[in-house]
């Protein structure tokens, strides 16, 4: 894999940028630098071409800023947010087609908020709510064909309502031994 780095240092005005291959020599070169980086951004690209695979930015080692991710085809496919390596605001995922897959909402680094699934065709088929990382209040699951899959709620930890599992069938009786 191909990446290009591309660091700012507080004593120059434009950032150093140098392509290098393979992860293990970005990190050398980074530790053997005499410049202390204020921010990184790594650009990783898709095996012989220039084709971006994915942008992730950086501050003093930790993942900070926006991380973005694309399909072969260039099509964005992942869009998230950290800050200073903990996952906040949110994230979007998109088919490559271009329609959105799903989105979400971090804060601190948990889930948090409603958070929807759609399919290829741009149908909604999840739709969840979280509060502090746990599954709270409505939830929601959708066939592709619209029927419901399950539709259940949270309260006080426990599930109420349908939740989408089958019921046991003894193995006795769908072979027919009695």
């Amino acid at each position: 894999m191909q990446i290009l780095i591309s660091m700012e240092m507080d004593s120059l005005e434009q950032p150093v940028r140098f392509r290098i291959s393979g992860f293990a020599l970005c990190l050398i070169v980074l530790m053997g630098c005499k410049m202390q980086p204020k921010g990184i951004a790594q650009y990783a690209f898709y095996p012989g071409t220039d084709d971006t695979l994915a942008v992730t930015s950086f501050y003093n080692g930790l993942e900070h800023g926006e991380f973005r991710r694309f399909h072969e085809n260039g099509v964005l496919m992942e869009q998230r947010y950290y800050a200073m390596g903990v996952k906040t605001g949110p994230l979007k995922r998109y088919w490559n087609n271009g329609k959105i897959q799903s989105h979400y909402f971090f804060a601190n680094g948990e889930y948090q908020g409603t958070c929807r699934e759609w399919n290829p065709e741009g149908k909604l088929v999840r739709e969840m709510n979280y509060e502090r990382g746990y599954e709270s209040g409505s939830q929601k699951q959708w066939y592709d064909d619209g029927s419901i899959r399950s539709n259940y709620i949270i309260r006080d930890d426990r599930r109420y309502g349908l939740l989408g599992t089958k019921n046991c069938i003894n193995a006795s009786d769908s072979v027919g031994i009695n």
